[in-house]
C-alpha cells in the first residue's frame, strides 16, 4: 500500500476516454492531441473511489446535531425516534425527482473534490415502494451524472417503526420475501449489484444478516456490510464466512474478526469521517490491519448524520487519527477501493487500457492531499478522458 510506482517528468495519453500511453514528457506525441492539459508543477493521480456512501436522502437532521453536541450518542437518537427513522419519513415523502436532484448536487460536489468512482446505497425507504424508489432514483443519477455509480440494496439498515412490535426478525423475512425480489427481480430490472445490512447491537444480529447474505446471494446480489462499528458482535467473522467484499466500519472489530477477513480476503473499507462527526475517540485501528497485511479502503460515509463528501478530508483524517501514511491513505482511496467494488480492472490506478479518470493536484506530490486541508487543491478533474 505504500509503493505508489510514482513517475517523474510524466505524461499520459488518453482516447475515448481510456488510457493509451503513459511515459517520459519527452517522448509523448501531442500531434493531433485535441485536448492539451498542462499540469506542470502538478501531481496527477487516478480519480478518488468513495466506496461507501448513502447518497440518496431527503430531508436534513441539523437538529440532532445540537443533540450530540449535549452528549446524546447515536443510538440514543435513534431510540428516540431520531437518526434513521426521521430520514425515512422525509424520504419516504419525497418524489422520486426530489431525490434525483438532491443527489446530484451532492455528486458535484464530491467530483469537484477529485471523486469519479461512488458506491451508492439505499436504506433509507425501509419498504418495499421506497426501497425500489431510492434505488431507481440511483439509476437515474448514474444515467445523469459523469460520474461512476455503483448501486447498493441497503433494505436491513433498521427496524422501521411500523415493524417495531414485530420486531427485527419479522423484517428480516419480509426485507428476504418481498424487497429483495422487487429489487432484483421487479419490472425495472435488477436494480441493485450489492446486498448491505446494519450488523450490529441494536440493530441486525450476526443470525439475522447471514440468512439476508444468503438469499440475496441466491438471486446474484453479492456481499457488503456494516460490521463491528459500536460493539464487537462478531460481524467482521461473518463477512469472512458469507464471502463479503468488504466489512465497513470495523472500530470495534476483535482481532480474531480482522484475522478472519484476512484469511477470506476481505476488504477492511474504513470510515474516518464516522467517528469524527460522533465526536468519538475510538477510530478503526488502521495501523494494525495494515500491518497485519489487510487491504484497507477508505471511504466517506456520506450520510445525513455524517456530512462528508471529501475524500482528501477522509485522507486526512486517516493520516492524523489512525496513522496511516498519505501513501497507504491514496491507495485506500483509489485502487483499493476500486478493488472492493470489483472495478478495479477500470479504474483506482494510472494504467494504460483503464479509464482515464484523473485528479491534477495543484501540489508538487500526494503528500498533500491530506497535509493541505484546503479544498481548492484539486486543480482539474478529468472522467472518461474528459475535463469536468
Amino acid at each position: 500500500m505504500s509503493d505508489l510506482g510514482i513517475e517523474e517528468d510524466a505524461a499520459l495519453v488518453s482516447m475515448d476516454g481510456e488510457i493509451t500511453w503513459i511515459g517520459p514528457n519527452d517522448d509523448v506525441e501531442w500531434a493531433g492531441a485535441n485536448t492539451v492539459l498542462d499540469a506542470r508543477g502538478m501531481c496527477v493521480v487516478p480519480g478518488f473511489v468513495d466506496g461507501h456512501t448513502h447518497l440518496v436522502w431527503a430531508g436534513s437532521r441539523e437538529r440532532e446535531f445540537q443533540m450530540k453536541l449535549q452528549g446524546a450518542s447515536y443510538m440514543e437518537i435513534m431510540e428516540a425516534g431520531g437518526g434513521i427513522h426521521s430520514t425515512v419519513r422525509a424520504t419516504r415523502a419525497a418524489t422520486e425527482e426530489d431525490l434525483v436532484i438532491a443527489a446530484l448536487a451532492r455528486l458535484d460536489n464530491m467530483l469537484a473534490a477529485g471523486t469519479t468512482t461512488v458506491e451508492a446505497k439505499s436504506g433509507y425507504g425501509l419498504s418495499t415502494e421506497a426501497e425500489v424508489k431510492c434505488l431507481r432514483a440511483i439509476q437515474e443519477v448514474d444515467r445523469r451524472h459523469p460520474s461512476t455509480i455503483v448501486p447498493t440494496f441497503l433494505g436491513a439498515h433498521a427496524v422501521p417503526e411500523e415493524f417495531k412490535e414485530k420486531g427485527a426478525d419479522a423484517y428480516i423475512d419480509h426485507v428476504i420475501e418481498e424487497q429483495l425480489p422487487a429489487v432484483v427481480e421487479g419490472e425495472d430490472g435488477p436494480l441493485a449489484k450489492w446486498c448491505d445490512a446494519f450488523v450490529e447491537d441494536g440493530v441486525f444480529s450476526v443470525e439475522q444478516g447471514e440468512r439476508l447474505f444468503e438469499a440475496a446471494k441466491a438471486k446474484g446480489l453479492r456481499v457488503r456490510m456494516h460490521a463491528d462499528e459500536f460493539v464487537d458482535t462478531g460481524a467482521a467473522a461473518l463477512a469472512a464466512r458469507v464471502g463479503a467484499a468488504s466489512a465497513d466500519h470495523l472500530a470495534a472489530a476483535s482481532d480474531e474478526g480482522l484475522e478472519a477477513m484476512l484469511a477470506a480476503g476481505v476488504t477492511a473499507m474504513l470510515l474516518p469521517g464516522t467517528p469524527f462527526v460522533l465526536r468519538s475517540q475510538v477510530y478503526p485501528r488502521a495501523r494494525k490491519m495494515i500491518d497485519m497485511g489487510l487491504p484497507v479502503a477508505l471511504a466517506t460515509d456520506l450520510n445525513p448524520n455524517c456530512m462528508v463528501d471529501s475524500m482528501p478530508f477522509v485522507m486526512t483524517l486517516a493520516c492524523l487519527q489512525m496513522g496511516m501514511t498519505p501513501a497507504e491513505a491514496l491507495t485506500s482511496s483509489t485502487i483499493n477501493g476500486a478493488h472492493s467494488l470489483g472495478l478495479d480492472d477500470l479504474v483506482g490506478s494510472l494504467q494504460v487500457g483503464k479509464r482515464a479518470d484523473l485528479v491534477v493536484l495543484d501540489a508538487p506530490d500526494h503528500v498533500h492531499i491530506a497535509y493541505n486541508l484546503n479544498r481548492d487543491i484539486v486543480r482539474t478533474v478529468v472522467k472518461d478522458g474528459h475535463i469536468i
